[in-house]
């Protein structure tokens, strides 16, 4: 009897499609998790990539000039990563939630202040907001260990936020 890592041994013929079947519900429901994890992230995206160019137009201060741009390349790099999860929801055979309705109804970041100016306040909020998403991506992250290219997009993700972050807090010291 041959063996092979995919299907047992050739004597093994009941086993193999209850196996099978076994498989394909795990990774139907370890597929339905995914999507649910990456649509909730494609709000949080959606969110911070608005909140972004918010802030973007409304800024006054005397760093108006760097933090402008500066956001602007916010927003376009998470508007990126908002594309990479909605994709990766529909390789995984689920539906992208990428509409504002969807963002406003799964976003877990907090609220942006609307009518605020000031570039520390901009800052400060805009740091609490990725500090969210941050939490999140890193939660997709240990959520999808048994799905690597899924835990890929989300490292990738992780990597560049985490940048955003930290650029974001310098500028609150600074």
């Amino acid at each position: 009897m041959r063996s092979s890592a995919f299907m047992g041994t050739e004597g093994d013929a009941l086993e193999g499609p209850k196996r099978g079947k076994e498989t394909a519900v795990v990774n139907r429901n370890l597929q339905e998790r995914l999507v649910r994890g990456l649509n909730l992230n494609l709000a949080n995206m959606t969110s911070l990539a608005t909140a972004y160019k918010q802030a973007h137009w409304n800024l006054q201060g005397s760093g108006f000039a760097q933090l402008h741009e500066l956001f602007d390349q916010f927003a376009d790099q998470t508007r990126e990563y908002a594309d990479l999860v909605a994709e990766r929801a529909v390789q995984l055979h689920g539906t992208s939630h990428g509409t504002i309705e969807g963002a406003v109804k799964e976003t877990t970041l907090p609220a942006f202040p609307l009518d605020e100016h000031r570039e520390d306040l901009l800052l400060k909020a805009l740091t609490d907001r990725a500090g969210v998403a941050i939490s999140e991506i890193r939660r997709g992250i240990d959520g999808s260990e048994e799905d690597l290219p899924t835990q890929d997009v989300y490292i990738e993700i992780a990597r560049g936020l985490e940048k955003q972050e930290w650029m974001l807090r310098s500028h609150l010291t600074g």
